[in-house]
């Protein structure tokens, strides 16, 4: 659950200065207003509304998140007593809760306990007055969806009266299927005519894809027993998507899990009883013809040969050992990435790519005092997975920058690390080059690459002392630069900028929060190396724009890179320091 509240006070002064522009809590609700007293009969007490709107929640304080409209959803003019008072919403979308209390304070929910999706907030000990409340939906563009508001003195409510989600009772469209485990004719085949008018995260736990219909393609009824698992897949001239809701109630969603744009369900150790399978289209549009496959062999009844990176078989290039403040540095291996291995499949993860299923490369590492990096460099795009001397394994896609992945050890290990070197799709080996070093990723980083602070800074400075005037303080700037922050700075960091910083700032802290954020019409990030030297780096922090929030700021120096999340952009950026907020 994420609920916050902040009360009224100075800090709160300066959020409600915000709050004046954009949530007015004195214009007239969208949807009018109730009158309350602790005890009312109608419990919970329901409004139905439309949630949603163009402003950023976040704009309240970053506890808050969804958009909303600037007039309130509903005001509820509550007489308490000795009751708790529950506010909360119930919607086929992700919706969020912001409520202005009687005392000035905000309060703001996403997803309430044991409500799913739904957002909810409790007042343990209400105050009379007037609860202004919005309702948003978390993402932005999602138009104004159906949703009931429920006012309680009991609990949350989900009642939804404008629920449209899948509903597996329906009948299914393209029939229904009886199989025993260990079934004859494997795999089962069903014509089915994928998509329809439903979005496919509504109801499903809000992780499915694709336009489906309300009642599902097919039933499955189907006797497991622990022999055998499961594999529902699906094959189209088009993208297509499968959502199942199992026996047990639980969903299951794929996209292309069956390859070629295919999805595939695979279910380990099924339950005995009914699957309700929708067949859905990624991206909408009109019915599809696909076909659906159920078998107890593999997608599309092909048989499952399980993926496997094998540590304990022969690296395919050999094996070095070195042991800290080896020279030369970096150790540098040519060889061939990729393989027929899908590295997912394998090991999980956030794993990715293809590689062989025996390592490439062996490092056996005696450990000092450095760190340890291992990396590789392509013209294709290639993937770096690492099994470390404690069994623990390291994935990583383009962590070296420009499509070349790269892991990084702080506190390395001594002993044996596997290393495999993937391409990123299932293509022809790549030839790539393997580097292991104690200094940075790869060769290009070497003797430079990393963002220097020592430089003059491209656009000035500023020594600023906390309650400065005018707040902002703005800077024009052109976002951008050649190098890759991710690897420049911190593996966290993200975008491209230039070696010297683009302002630096000398701060003197008051009693008030630093706020350092970026506008422009690009998407630029944001890179600050602190007082205390360390890296600190956001995206998007509202909308495309970057912000980096200091609540307890160190005075010294912060050098600030505004850059450009793609490589080979620049573009002018209007920078802003200030103790209130976040540029708007």
């Amino acid at each position: 659950m994420m609920s916050y509240k902040w009360a009224a006070g100075a800090a709160a002064v300066i959020m409600l200065g915000g709050v004046a522009q954009a949530q007015d809590v004195e214009a007239a609700p969208a949807y009018g207003s109730v009158n309350l007293s602790a005890g009312f009969a109608e419990d919970p007490t329901s409004v139905g509304i439309q949630a949603g709107g163009a402003i950023y929640a976040g704009d309240l304080a970053n506890a808050c998140s969804g958009y909303i409209s600037y007039q309130p959803s509903l005001n509820v003019q509550y007489n308490a007593g000795d009751y708790p008072l529950y506010i909360s919403a119930a919607s086929d979308a992700d919706t969020t809760l912001i409520i202005n209390a009687p005392d000035g304070s905000w309060h703001c929910n996403d997803d309430a306990p044991g409500q799913g999706l739904n957002p909810g907030v409790e007042f343990a000990a209400p105050q009379s007055g007037v609860y202004n409340i919005w309702v948003g939906t978390l993402s932005a563009g999602s138009g104004y969806e159906p949703t009931m508001l429920h006012i309680s003195e009991v609990g949350f409510s989900s009642d939804n009266a404008y629920s449209r989600a899948p509903n597996a009772a329906l009948q299914p469209s393209a029939g229904i299927l009886n199989l025993r485990a260990g079934f004859g004719d494997d795999p089962r085949r069903v014509a089915v005519r994928a998509g329809g008018d439903l979005d496919g995260n509504r109801g499903t736990g809000g992780y499915c894809w694709g336009e489906i219909s309300e009642a599902p393609s097919v039933w499955l009824n189907y006797s497991a027993n622990d022999q055998h698992d499961l594999y529902l897949s699906m094959e189209s001239e088009y993208d297509t998507t499968l959502i199942v809701q199992g026996p047990d109630g639980n969903w299951h969603c794929d996209d292309d899990g069956a390859e070629d744009l295919n999805p595939g369900i695979q279910l380990t150790n099924p339950v005995a009883g009914r699957y309700a399978i929708w067949a859905g289209r990624f991206s909408g549009g009109t019915l599809a013809d696909a076909t659906l496959f159920v078998s107890e062999t593999g997608f599309r009844g092909e048989i499952d040969v399980p993926a496997v990176l094998d540590f304990n078989l022969p690296a395919n290039y050999g094996s070095v050992s070195l042991q800290a403040g080896f020279i030369p540095d970096p150790y540098n291996l040519a060889l061939q990435a990729g393989g027929d291995v899908e590295i997912y499949e394998a090991i999980g993860s956030n794993c990715r790519g293809f590689s062989t299923t025996a390592p490439d490369f062996n490092l056996n590492y005696e450990a000092g005092s450095l760190d340890l990096y291992i990396s590789a460099s392509s013209d294709g795009d290639t993937t770096l997975v690492v099994n470390a001397p404690d069994g623990s394994w390291f994935c990583d896609d383009d962590g070296a920058g420009n499509l070349n992945p790269g892991v990084h050890f702080d506190q390395p290990a001594s002993g044996v690390y596997n290393i495999w070197v993937g391409t990123y799709g299932e293509v022809e080996p790549e030839d790539a080059t393997l580097h292991i070093s104690e200094l940075a990723f790869g060769d290009e980083y070497r003797g430079g690459g990393a963002l220097d602070y020592s430089l003059e800074a491209n656009f000035g400075s500023v020594a600023l002392t906390g309650g400065f005037s005018p707040d902002p303080h703005v800077v024009d700037v052109i976002a951008g630069g050649s190098f890759a922050a991710q690897s420049a700075a911190d593996s966290m960091c993200r975008g491209y900028v230039s070696a010297a910083p683009d302002y630096e700032l000398t701060f003197t802290p008051g009693s008030l929060d630093l706020y350092i954020s970026v506008l422009s019409e690009a998407d630029t990030t944001l890179v600050i190396n602190d007082p205390s030297g360390d890296w600190i780096c956001n995206d998007d922090n509202n909308g495309l724009n970057p912000g980096i929030h200091f609540d307890q700021p160190a005075a010294g120096t912060y050098d600030i890179w505004v850059g450009t999340y793609r490589e080979g952009e620049s573009a002018p950026a209007q920078l802003e320091i200030s103790e209130l907020g976040f540029a708007e």
